[in-house]
C-alpha cells in the first residue's frame, strides 16, 4: 500500500515537534497573550464606562483646569447656571480683564481656559433679526488638557441648551422630555433587523475568526513545508523512503501537524474562556450575566445588549462546535497538502521562501474573501439590517475561503446547518481531490534535485497520464 507506514511518520513528527523549545515557548506566550486579551476585553469596557461623565452628575468635584473665565456676550446665563457649572466640576473664576485681554493672557497662562458665548443672529424676513443659535468657543492655555477642555465645552453647551429651553417656556420638569433622541434606519423588507450591538458582533466576529484561523492554518502549513524541505535537503528523506512510500510521509506529517495545531488551538481557546470566566465578576461579562438573569425587566440599552447576545451567540451548541472543528481540520489538511507539495519542490532551503509565495497568495485570497464581504456589508449593519451579499455566500462554498468563512457564519447563525453541511461536503471533496493530485505529483518530485519546480510545472505534471 502506498500509505503503509504513515503511523510511524505521524508519531515521530508529532513527538519531535511538541518537544521543541519553540513550540513550548510559543504556546506559553500565545496562552499568556490570549489570557491578557480575555481579561482586558472583560475589564476595559467596565473601566471605561465607570469613567464616563454624565450631565448633572455632581460626584465630580473638580476638572483639572485650574480656572475657567466665562464671557457671556448674549446674556443667556443666570446665576443658577454658573452654580450648576461649578457643581459639575468646572472651576468658574472671576476677572476684570476684557475678553481680548484674557485671550492674550492665556498664551502665557498655566492651565486656564476662557469661554465665549455669543448668539447667532439671522434676518427674520421682516427687516429685523432673530436668534438662530448660539456659539460656544473655548480658548485654553497651551498646557491645558484636551479632555478637560472637551468636558468644559460640553457642560457649557448643555447649560446653554437648558437655559434656552427655559427661556422658550419649557418647564424644568419637561426639559428631559425635550432631549429624547431620534434614530433613523433603512431596512430592506424580509431582512433581519439588528440593533447596534448585534451589528458590532456580526461585524467583528467574522473578521477575528478568519484572522485567527488564517494564522493557525498557515503557521502550521508552512511548518509542514519547512519540515519536508529540511529533510529533503539534508538527505533524511532518502533514508525515510527506504522503509515507507512518499505518500505515507506526506500523510503522516500533515496529520501530525494537524493534530498539533488543533490541540494548540483548543488549549488557547480554553485559556481564553478561563481568563474571561475568572475575571467575569469584575467586568462587563459579569454585568451581561446579571442582565441575562433579569432580561424580562430590562429596557433601553440593557435590553438591546441581551437581545444581541441571545440572537447572535445563541446558535452556539455542541453540534456547531463539532462542525467548526471538522471545518478547521479539513481546511488545515487542504492547505497543508499544498504546503507539503511546495516543500518537496525545492532542493535548497534558500528557495523555500520563493516557493511559498503562490501558497501564501492562495491563503490570502481565501481570507480576504471571508471577511471583505463583511466590510463591504458595513452600510447595512450600520442601518440596522443584514443584506444578502453574493460574495459572502460564495465565500461559504469556495474551498479556498470556506475554512475561514464558515466557522463564524455558523456560530453567528448567518448560515443554516444544512448549508454548512453542503459547504463542508464540498470542502471535503476538494480535500480528496487535492490529496489525489498531491499523491500523483509528490512521488515525482520528492527526490528531485536541482532548480526549484514551479507551481505551473507541478500542475502540468498532474495533467499527465
Amino acid at each position: 500500500m502506498k500509505t503503509k507506514g504513515w503511523q510511524k511518520i505521524f508519531g515521530f513528527t508529532f513527538i519531535q515537534y511538541v518537544k521543541t523549545k519553540s513550540f513550548i515557548i510559543g504556546t506559553i506566550v500565545l496562552c499568556l497573550i490570549v489570557a491578557l486579551l480575555g481579561v482586558g476585553a472583560n475589564l476595559l469596557p467596565k473601566l471605561m464606562s465607570d469613567e464616563e461623565e454624565v450631565f448633572g452628575d455632581t460626584s465630580m468635584t473638580a476638572v483639572s483646569t485650574d480656572a475657567v473665565y466665562i464671557y457671556d456676550n448674549c446674556g443667556i446665563f443666570v446665576e443658577e447656571d454658573y452654580a450648576a457649572l461649578t457643581a459639575s466640576g468646572v472651576k468658574v473664576a472671576q476677572t476684570e480683564l476684557t475678553a481680548d485681554e484674557m485671550l492674550d493672557a492665556l498664551v502665557n497662562a498655566k492651565n486656564e481656559a476662557m469661554l465665549s458665548i455669543t448668539d447667532i443672529k439671522v434676518d427674520d424676513g421682516m427687516g429685523g433679526e432673530m436668534i438662530a443659535g448660539y456659539n460656544v468657543k473655548c480658548y485654553y492655555s497651551p498646557d491645558a488638557e484636551d479632555d478637560a477642555v472637551d468636558y468644559i465645552t460640553m457642560m457649557t453647551s448643555q447649560m446653554v441648551d437648558y437655559r434656552n429651553m427655559l427661556n422658550c417656556g419649557v418647564s424644568p420638569e419637561n426639559y428631559a422630555a425635550t432631549q429624547r433622541s431620534v434614530s433613523t434606519s433603512k431596512i430592506a423588507a424580509g431582512s433581519d433587523e439588528w440593533n447596534i450591538f448585534e451589528s458590532a458582533l456580526n461585524y467583528f466576529v467574522p473578521i477575528l475568526a478568519s484572522l485567527v484561523l488564517f494564522i493557525l492554518i498557515f503557521a502550521y502549513g508552512q511548518t509542514v513545508a519547512q519540515s519536508i524541505a529540511t529533510e529533503k535537503t539534508s538527505r533524511v528523506m532518502e533514508l525515510l523512503l527506504t522503509s515507507v512510500r512518499p505518500l505515507a510521509v506526506v500523510i503522516g506529517k500533515v496529520l501530525a501537524m494537524g493534530l498539533v495545531s488543533l490541540l494548540q488551538f483548543v488549549l488557547i481557546v480554553l485559556v481564553g474562556v478561563a481568563s474571561v470566566a475568572v475575571s467575569a465578576p469584575f467586568g462587563i461579562v459579569g454585568e451581561i450575566q446579571e442582565m441575562m438573569k433579569s432580561a424580562e425587566t430590562l429596557t433601553g440599552e440593557g435590553a438591546q445588549i441581551v437581545e444581541a447576545v441571545e440572537n447572535t451567540l445563541g446558535n452556539i451548541n455542541p453540534l456547531s462546535i463539532i462542525l467548526v472543528i471538522v471545518i478547521f481540520i479539513l481546511g488545515f489538511v487542504f492547505f497543508a497538502l499544498i504546503a507539503a507539495l511546495v516543500g518537496a519542490s525545492v532542493s535548497r532551503m534558500e528557495d523555500l521562501a520563493a516557493a511559498m509565495q503562490p501558497y501564501s497568495i492562495l491563503g490570502v485570497v481565501g481570507m480576504y474573501l471571508a471577511y471583505f464581504p463583511v466590510i463591504g456589508n458595513l452600510d447595512s449593519m450600520e442601518t440596522g439590517a443584514a443584506s444578502v451579499n453574493p460574495v459572502q455566500i460564495f465565500s461559504y462554498y469556495f474551498p479556498l475561503s470556506s475554512p475561514f468563512a464558515l466557522p463564524s457564519a455558523l456560530l453567528l447563525g448567518t448560515i443554516s446547518v444544512g448549508q454548512v453541511l453542503i459547504a463542508t461536503l464540498i470542502l471535503a471533496v476538494f480535500v480528496v481531490l487535492v490529496a489525489v493530485l498531491v499523491a500523483k505529483i509528490y512521488e515525482m518530485i520528492i527526490l528531485h534535485n536541482g532548480n526549484r519546480i514551479k507551481f505551473a510545472d507541478m500542475i502540468k505534471m498532474a495533467t499527465r497520464k
